[in-house]
């Protein structure tokens, strides 16, 4: 089940229990984890490890992902290292919790290391060759490569992936304090499968549509369309993704491309609440947009299957056109009509 209910204990066992996770998190055994994306911190499951990127913090070693079974892959050399992190980070790094990726892109991965005064603080892992604006200077590991391969290809992370700093005695430790990076001599970030198995998530594009996963029991509602999409936009980071692929997913959107890499085009999915922040209000009245919500109204940001923990760049998107499913329209730049025939939308995540 994506949403889990916790049973009902006796009042004295729960004032243990809490006691008992106030102590370990004042001792630093666990990291404080409220809402989304809060179990994989508290158990990690070896079993659903995928692979582990480990990213040096010295110039020119290599960035490696390193499989289950412990062999390493070379994935480029480091190109520079952050100098400091970026605060306040972009509007939608203040969900969550610290030590975690917050955002991932076929052009930037982006690092939540804690939430300050009701904003985030992020650390980004950029390639050598792209454009990113939400990384800020000297903010960015920059490792060797191109968007839309390798560390932004088939090793990136899921939103939630939880972030370590291997320290000088080869420890790791959460990253979820600025503080920390002074003493690593590496970055980790676990990359672990979603331990619920979904097929795909279709989206009926119309206002009042649908919105649902699909697994092996069967389909499951879990938003409705405020407004369909029936154009496109120049989003930056579509240069680097593959026409019918996800470009990017954060806890308040999902980027599709419409065009071939190294042209510009794309349409975004987003939540209804994050349509609330100051400078996406304008979206509700674009169409370069679908906005969802709850199905009862449930906040969707940062929460799965959508914009937490089961996206990665890459997953294939194809469209109903008349009753047949194919692949989307070959549609570059700003448009407004471009994609009104589309019925509906899916998301592959297997």
């Amino acid at each position: 089940m994506l949403f889990h209910s916790i049973p009902k204990s006796k009042p004295i066992n729960a004032l243990y229990v809490l006691f008992g996770i106030i102590l370990a998190v004042m001792c630093g055994i666990l990291p404080f984890a409220p809402a989304a994306g809060a179990s994989i911190y508290l158990k990690e499951d070896p079993e659903l490890l995928m692979f582990t990127i480990r990213v040096p913090t010295v110039t020119g070693e290599q960035a490696q992902v390193i499989m289950p079974d412990g062999s390493a892959i070379e994935v480029g050399k480091v190109r520079a290292v952050p100098a400091k992190t970026r605060y306040p980070g972009f509007t939608a790094s203040k969900y969550g919790i610290g030590g975690q990726v917050i955002a991932t892109a076929a052009n930037a991965h982006h690092i939540q290391v804690s939430v300050e005064s009701g904003e985030g603080r992020t650390l980004s892992l950029i390639p050598s060759e792209t454009f990113v604006a939400a990384s800020g200077m000297g903010t960015s590991f920059i490792v060797e490569g191109v968007g839309g391969a390798g560390l932004w290809g088939e090793y990136a992370p899921f939103v939630g992936s939880p972030v370590y700093i291997i320290n000088q005695a080869g420890m790791p430790t959460l990253f979820n304090n600025v503080d920390l990076l002074k003493y690593a001599t590496a970055l980790e970030i676990r990359v672990y499968r979603p331990d619920e198995e979904i097929d795909y998530i279709e989206i009926e594009n119309k206002d009042g549509g649908w919105a649902w996963y699909h697994d092996g029991k069967g389909d499951h509602q879990f938003a409705v369309v405020e407004s369909g999409v029936t154009g496109t936009g120049r989003f930056e980071g579509s240069l680097y993704q593959s026409l019918g692929k996800v470009r990017a997913n954060h806890p308040g959107v999902i980027c599709v491309s419409t065009t071939d890499k190294y042209d510009i085009g794309g349409f975004q999915i987003i939540p209804l609440t994050h349509t609330y922040s100051k400078e996406m209000q304008k979206t509700r009245r674009m169409s370069q947009y679908i906005v969802m919500r709850g199905v009862d109204f449930e906040v969707l940001t940062g929460h799965a299957p959508f914009f937490w923990g089961f996206i990665r760049p890459g997953a294939n998107v194809e469209c109903r056109i008349a009753g047949k499913w194919g692949e989307l329209p070959l549609v570059s730049g700003l448009t407004e009509n471009t994609l009104i025939d589309i019925e509906a939308f899916r998301i592959f995540l297997r």
